[in-house]
């Protein structure tokens, strides 16, 4: 009783100083929860794609096809056009949909046309450049490896020859990788993560994008590009800013890998040398273009209650996320050999 005033006083709850927020916490619980759930999808997609290539050798190898598959270039990439389809797509597919479903969201596949006239141009040459930056880097590292006696290796990419040998390479490497891989990575995984922050979502998607390539010439690469392939799509708003420069991409290392058996070495070294630094320069003017018109663009700023370092340790450290990132590293080590 309040003597003073002559009245009771309700008693109060505790009240300490810096004590959480119970909403908060309840927030960032489900945010976690959601968020492993994210994860696990993810990482069995991943799982089920080293599951479906091993079922596909184990059915070559039962059936015969096996020594078919590694000496006939044609059939090689007839098969792998197949095996990426059931591989990747197919998975990523699956539990994308059902990350969909249980977080609620509405389109994971945003292909559509760009926020504003004029930047796919711009983004697709300054993906490029990129993609050539990216290459660089990856010279510069297989080099410094090799000064230490290591050699880095990766897997040998069929070239079939004649025009039909060409045209199916052409759908292999341009048309089905670039597409189902932009589809599984830059769509399923990037964007449902952009739920928790879209530069999460980018780094997320190139990490795993990098880590499924399974070897230390490729993968470098690929978390670069992939970078910027997530960034250059979430401000065009569309994927199909991704599927093209991978594409493209894909595209001049096809061309570069048939032209080296019939032009002169130097003459194709130079040529090519040329072209990097051309759209390297290129890509570096368009970009600058590019950030000025797409940081124009309102864009709706994803509020979460978790830190970086949170999201980062909750999405990775899921135990099918564990076991998928040991396979891949189990697998990336076997094209790391000492040389000679």
């Amino acid at each position: 009783m309040d003597e003073q005033n002559g009245y009771y006083a309700p008693p109060q709850a505790p009240n300490y100083y810096g004590a959480p927020d119970p909403m908060i916490l309840a927030r960032k619980k489900r945010e976690k929860k959601e968020l492993r759930l994210q994860s696990i999808f993810a990482s069995c997609a991943v799982l089920s794609l080293v599951l479906v290539q091993n079922i596909a050798v184990s059915l070559m190898v039962l059936t015969g096809l096996y020594e078919k598959y590694l000496n006939d270039p044609l059939f090689q990439s007839g098969a792998d056009i197949i095996i990426i389809l059931l591989s990747i797509l197919l998975p990523f597919s699956v539990f994308g949909k059902l990350i969909q479903k249980k977080s609620g969201l509405i389109n994971s596949l945003p292909f559509e046309k760009p926020k504003a006239k004029g930047l796919m141009p711009l983004a697709i040459v300054a993906g490029l450049g990129f993609c050539m930056v990216a290459n660089i880097i990856t010279n510069v590292l297989i080099s410094f490896v090799s000064a230490f006696g290591v050699e880095l290796s990766s897997p040998d990419l069929a070239m079939p020859d004649g025009a039909f040998g060409v045209a199916v390479s052409f759908c292999r490497i341009v048309v089905v990788a670039a597409f189902v891989e932009e589809v599984a990575f830059r769509g399923y995984i990037m964007q449902n993560l952009r739920k928790f922050g879209d530069g999460f979502g980018v780094a997320m998607a190139a990490l795993v994008f990098a880590l499924m390539h399974c070897n230390l010439i490729q993968a470098p690469f690929a978390l670069i590009v992939g970078f910027a392939l997530g960034y250059l799509s979430i401000k065009t708003g569309t994927l199909w800013t991704a599927v093209i420069i991978h594409a493209l991409n894909n595209c001049i290392s096809l061309a570069v890998s048939y032209l080296s058996g019939s032009v002169e070495e130097t003459l194709l070294n130079y040529t090519v040398s040329l072209m990097i630094y051309a759209l390297i320069f290129a890509g570096f003017l368009c970009f600058i273009a590019f950030v000025k018109r797409a940081n124009a663009i309102p864009s709706f700023k994803t509020r979460t209650a978790l830190s970086t370092t949170s999201k980062v340790l909750t999405y990775l450290t899921t135990p099918t996320m564990l076991i998928a990132i040991a396979l891949m590293l189990y697998f990336t080590a076997q094209y790391v050999n000492p040389a000679g």
